[in-house]
């Protein structure tokens, strides 16, 4: 009976978050609406602002003024609400939505400003799920400079393209987590949402002279891949993957092609990243890719020798053959490649690329390559170089993701 009743409160949350599965269009108002999870599993949470907003539930709704904090915790069968600690809210059912009620207001969570609602509702595991639901467009603003940062006026096709791309990579997934009540995650498993507090002048002009606008292969929202640096050459998606290979996300070459040398300096080339290198003692390079080894092949490995088997036409590693101190070995291909060899400082903590040369001597492991994330679609400061020469958002993303078509959908 409880398992019923609580499977009933959890799609009667979903149903307030979302209206209807289909209905995306016109339910906020005007324009396209996505619903961007904040956390997951959070047992206590406040939500302030700097103006008035209201706590609408299925009881009625609250005024509360503003810089006063709505504090909440999460409970079995219901939450708890207190204003400014002190004065309970007593409620029987998620959802809560917070909404500003000036039409230029925010809400804080968590130190962070979004715009739009944040809604809290109960997931499977009694923790409180947040989820800020707003329009496509203002997402992106505060999605494009945490993804490519601020650039000047000469590169704005570029944050026309990152625009384009991060507008597709989010319409291609409404829905995806409907069960959940939510469209995508607001780190780097989907892209990188930091609301307001990092927006920019130059970046929302560039998202609303392409506003709408979405990348199409046969009609589809491509799965719209992207990157910091390539090192040269982009990636095959099955490469880096195990998917089936689509044609859009084929392996480019990143540079502008000359009549006399064939191909010119790669557009990427001012990146930080372009060339790096790493020394390590023997032993704890083998020590490190044994515990990694482990973690992937989830069993107690002692590799005792690492050897790059396979590399695709443009010297990127897509086979790695380990051996373990029994004689069993292990073939590790595309992202895995990345995860053998770890570094806490850089962004998920793997290897840069798979473009990368192994050598070992004298007690010592030197490893050196080119690029920086996993290579696949857009490469950023390819485009940025791209736009610093002239070339167009659209000439830059027809460049990355061969045969689209770019349409306005809204």
């Amino acid at each position: 009976m409880n398992l019923k009743k609580n499977l009933f409160f959890f799609l009667v949350s979903l149903f307030f978050v979302t209206g209807c599965a289909k209905r995306n269009f016109n339910d906020y108002g005007k324009g396209l609406v996505v619903r961007i999870a904040l956390d997951h599993k959070v047992k206590e949470a406040f939500i302030t602002s700097k103006s008035n907003f209201k706590l609408i539930t299925q009881e009625g709704e609250i005024e509360v003024k503003g810089n006063d904090t709505c504090f909440i915790y999460s409970g079995y069968n219901y939450p708890s609400v207190y204003i400014n600690r002190n004065k309970r809210i007593v409620l029987k059912y998620y959802p809560l939505k917070f909404v500003p009620t000036q039409k230029d207001g925010y809400l804080i969570y968590k130190g962070m400003v979004y715009r739009g609602e944040i809604i809290f509702i109960k997931d499977v595991d009694n923790f409180t799920l947040p989820i800020n639901r707003l329009y496509m467009e203002d997402y992106l603003k505060g999605v494009v400079p945490a993804e490519i940062g601020k650039l000047d006026k000469k590169r704005i096709e570029a944050l026309k393209a990152q625009a384009v791309a991060a507008r597709t990579y989010a319409y291609s997934r409404l829905n995806k987590n409907y069960d959940m009540g939510y469209d995508l995650e607001s780190t780097v498993q989907d892209q990188v949402y930091r609301g307001v507090l990092v927006e920019d002048s130059l970046v929302n002009i560039a998202i609303d002279m392409t506003k709408g606008v979405v990348a199409l292969y046969k009609g589809v929202p491509i799965d719209a891949k992207y990157h910091s640096t390539c090192g040269g050459y982009t990636s095959n998606n099955e490469d880096e993957w195990n998917v089936k290979p689509s044609p859009y996300l084929r392996s480019v070459v990143d540079a502008p092609k000359n009549c006399i040398f064939g191909y010119g300096k790669p557009y990427c080339s001012q990146s930080k990243h372009f060339n790096w290198g790493y020394q390590f003692e023997r032993e704890y390079f083998y020590k490190m890719i044994s515990n990694n080894a482990s973690t992937i092949f989830k069993k107690e490995l002692n590799i005792v020798n690492f050897k790059i088997k396979k590399y695709d036409k443009h010297k990127k590693v897509v086979e790695v053959e380990l051996v373990d101190k029994s004689g069993e070995k292990f073939l590790v291909k595309g992202l895995n490649i990345r995860k053998l060899i770890t570094f806490e400082e850089y962004k998920g903590g793997f290897l840069k690329s798979r473009m990368f040369n192994f050598e070992e001597k004298d007690g010592k492991i030197f490893i050196y390559g080119k690029g920086f994330g996993h290579g696949v679609g857009m490469c950023q400061y390819g485009a940025m170089e791209m736009a610093n020469r002239g070339k167009s958002y659209k000439e830059i993303l027809k460049h990355y993701y061969r045969g689209i078509e770019l349409k306005k959908l809204y």
